[in-house]
């Protein structure tokens, strides 16, 4: 049946069907003020990538009556890591402040010659009208731009397999640009572990107030998937903390 998808490549995911798709924009609360080109197209997207929005692989985000169709940066190691092809990869951080870049080499096991993207602070990071860095590129500037350029990266790597594919959120604009809804509970799995850029923001808090409010910000750069292990973080951490 047409709404009934299945992939036989074991090394894929399976596709959902066009019901239950629609059934998450219902559940997370977008489906009522989305578009119906734009579920229609969030529809096909998911569809076409094998992508599952219960596990935050899709989403929908909305700023000035807008709404883009994004996904997360993991998503798209994931797949390259499917292909086969994919034997390392890294990033590193040249250069401070608004100087800064961050260089990624991907290795190909069918290429000869590593595959190199340079991403530039300048270019890359959130601001808001006034220019000012967004909250979480102020506080995290490394990491964001480790993030956008992995997402640039392996698209550009990997281009038969992940071109066409839905920008992550740091690539696509301002502060404002928030979730246009709560993700369902279902999206709240596995506690991840917190990566070493985000702890080190952590770790410079002074005050209660400060922690709480770092935490909410590396939420916003990473997902609600983390929300479990900023949380334990949290209440372990606080209590040495002045309020």
């Amino acid at each position: 049946m047409e709404n009934q998808i299945v992939n036989t490549e074991s090394n894929m995911p399976a596709v959902l069907s066009k019901e239950k798709l629609n059934e998450f924009l219902d559940i997370a609360g977008v489906g009522r003020g989305l578009p119906a080109d734009k579920r229609r197209q969030f529809v096909e997207i998911a569809q076409a990538y094998q992508l599952n929005p219960f596990k935050r692989e899709i989403y929908c985000i909305s700023y000035a009556g807008n709404t883009s169709i994004i996904t997360g940066y993991e998503v798209y190691i994931k797949r390259a890591e499917r292909t086969g092809k994919l034997d390392g990869w890294n990033v590193e951080i040249h250069g401070e402040g608004d100087d800064m870049s961050a260089v990624i080499t991907i290795y190909r096991s069918d290429w000869k010659q590593p595959f190199k993207h340079e991403v530039y602070f300048e270019e890359a990071a959130n601001r808001n009208k006034a220019g000012e860095l967004n909250s979480v590129w102020a506080k995290m500037p490394k990491f964001m731009l480790k993030k956008v350029a992995i997402a640039q990266g392996f698209r550009l790597c990997f281009s038969d397999e992940l071109g066409g594919m839905p920008y992550t959120q740091d690539e696509l604009g301002p502060e404002e640009v928030k979730p246009s809804a709560k993700p369902v509970s279902a999206v709240q799995e596995a506690e991840l572990a917190i990566p070493q850029d985000a702890l080190a923001a952590l770790e410079q808090a002074q005050t209660k107030a400060d922690l709480k409010q770092i935490c909410r910000d590396v939420v916003t750069a990473l997902g609600d998937a983390y929300k479990p292990a900023l949380s334990k973080y949290y209440r372990e951490h606080a209590g040495a903390l002045e309020d």
